[in-house]
């Protein structure tokens, strides 16, 4: 399974769950496929510490969790 399958079978399992795509693949076509199909980010690596925690704040944030991320 990809991680495109995975973020598909979340998405029928838990609507609610955020995801957050991090890869080494900068595909454009890639890029958008997985935005469309509603992740929540699309980060390709070596991606910015600070852009990663912003965007994991947000995913928390819209889920309605307080929690803040460990450093």
């Amino acid at each position: 399974m990809d991680g495109f399958e995975v973020q598909s079978q979340l998405r029928d399992i838990s609507p609610s769950t955020r995801v957050i795509v991090l890869t080494a693949n900068d595909d454009p076509s890639l890029r958008a496929k997985v935005l469309k199909a509603e992740a929540l980010a699309f980060l390709t690596k070596p991606c910015n510490y600070d852009e990663f925690l912003a965007i994991v704040q947000c995913a928390l944030v819209s889920t309605g969790n307080n929690l803040m991320p460990r450093l």
